[in-house]
C-alpha cells in the first residue's frame, strides 16, 4: 500500500498568501488594462478631431488661395473699382440710381 500512496501525485496546498498576491495582481493588471483602453479611446476620439479640423483648415486654405489668385486679376479689380468704390473708364458716365427724398 505504502507503493501506491508514493506513486500518487500529492496534492500542494496553495498558500494563502500567494492567492492574496496573485488577486491583487491580477485586480491590478485589470484596473490598468481599463485606463489604457480608455485612454486609447479618448485619444481616437481627439485624433479624429483633430483630422476634420486639419480637413476644414485645408478647404479654407484652398478657397483664400483661389480668391488671392482671382485678385490679382485686372478683369477681377476693375470689377471691384466699379461696384465697391464707382470708379469708371475714360468716356463713362456713372448712372446711379435717385435716393428716395424723406418727408417730415
Amino acid at each position: 500500500m505504502s507503493d501506491k500512496n508514493t506513486t500518487k501525485k500529492r496534492r500542494r496546498r496553495k498558500n494563502p498568501l500567494f492567492i492574496l498576491v496573485m488577486g491583487t495582481a491580477l485586480m491590478l493588471a485589470g484596473s490598468w488594462s481599463y485606463q489604457l483602453l480608455k485612454i486609447d479611446q479618448s485619444t481616437e476620439i481627439r485624433k479624429a478631431q483633430l483630422e476634420k479640423q486639419k480637413d476644414e483648415i485645408v478647404a479654407k486654405n484652398e478657397q483664400l488661395r483661389q480668391e488671392i489668385e482671382k485678385l490679382n486679376t485686372p478683369t477681377y479689380i476693375e470689377q471691384l473699382a466699379r461696384e465697391k468704390l464707382g470708379l469708371v473708364r475714360k468716356g463713362e458716365i456713372l448712372v446711379a440710381p435717385k435716393e428716395p427724398q424723406k418727408t417730415n
